[in-house]
């Protein structure tokens, strides 16, 4: 049935709809932070950095399993020589790691300077992929590009006085990250693996890595008041919708998308994530950002509108093309 309903949806609809799930995560995560000791019936501190991500990952990893069936995806891994099993297995920590650089980086800033900051991600991925396929890039791609660049550093620089926060630190170096997994994406998993198993595998890892850190350097009884009051239940809910619906929506969308549509298509993002951390957290852009974002968008337009080359859209970009604004 799940099947049919996305081989028969529009696929821009699809696309457009993906994008706004992905892009509402870091609003979410905040708005999961102000208001956690409501939501866990009066725990001091259910919202924790390893809580929300372990939580967040395990279940959306369960989800996928019980949905493709844990014996299948196994049999697909073991088909995998060493080499694919090792890039899932980075995969899934590099994930780990965007998500804790994200979720960090939340604590010291705001959600509209997460969202902006995180396009240099998608920039960092087109230029480096650009070098290794070995095609020029055009004039109008160029200054897309360097119309992005100036907007996050307007925003990294003129928000903070021209001293660099911890918070927009962080978020550029999850925006570093996230170029590598996409990266790693289009080098060892693209076309080489099924879509349940590179979700799977990605949320997995990432669950079992968040687990062991927090195990090492606290105790696992850190993760009780994870299963306080109505946490557990909005933390699925999280996971089904925010995390595996926006990825399965976004490959969904893929399939039937040149990737120049899929670039048109998706410069709404930063709309939605600036639109949601309003809704959500009552973020009102400043001037600098107002401004800032007028840059980006601007930029992002000319990059994608006056692209004429389209290269394939690696599979690996579901996780990212806006996670790097996302929190899992």
């Amino acid at each position: 049935m799940t099947q049919t309903f996305l081989s028969t949806s529009n696929p821009k609809l699809l696309l457009v709809i993906s994008r706004a799930l992905a892009a509402l995560r870091p609003a979410l995560i905040a708005f999961l932070v102000t208001n956690a000791t409501r939501l866990s019936g009066g725990m001091e501190s259910p919202i924790s950095f390893c809580n929300v991500l372990f939580v967040g990952n395990l279940c959306a990893a369960f989800a996928v399993m019980v949905w493709f069936g844990l014996p299948a995806i196994v049999r697909e891994i073991r088909t995998h020589p060493p080499k694919l099993i090792l890039g899932l297995f980075l995969n899934g920590c590099l994930a780990a790691l965007l998500s804790s650089l994200i979720f960090t980086g939340l604590q010291d800033t705001s959600v509209t300077n997460a969202v902006l900051i995180g396009r240099l991600g998608p920039v960092i991925y087109a230029l480096v992929g650009t070098l290794l396929l070995g095609r020029r890039l055009r004039a109008a791609e160029w200054l897309g590009f360097g119309l992005i660049i100036a907007g996050i550093a307007a925003i990294v620089l003129k928000t903070s006085e021209f001293q660099i926060n911890r918070g927009d630190l962080l978020i550029l170096g999850s925006a570093f990250v996230y170029a590598t997994s996409s990266l790693l994406g289009k080098v060892m998993l693209t076309g080489s693996t099924s879509l349940s198993t590179v979700v799977f595998s990605r949320n997995f890892v990432s669950a079992v890595v968040f687990f062991i850190v927090v195990s090492v350097l606290f105790e696992p009884v850190h993760f009780i008041e994870v299963f306080s009051g109505q946490l557990w239940i909005v933390m699925s809910i999280y996971a089904l919708v925010i995390i595996v619906l926006a990825q399965f929506l976004w490959y969904a969308a893929l399939e039937k998308l040149d990737s120049k549509t899929v670039g048109k298509w998706t410069v709404l993002s930063p709309v939605f994530g600036v639109l949601f951390a309003f809704l959500l957290n009552g973020e009102r852009p400043s001037l600098t950002q107002a401004i800032a974002f007028v840059v980006i968008m601007t930029g992002i337009c000319i990059t994608n509108f006056g692209r004429q080359v389209t290269p394939v859209v690696p599979k690996e970009m579901a996780g990212g093309a806006e996670s790097c604004a996302s929190a899992s």
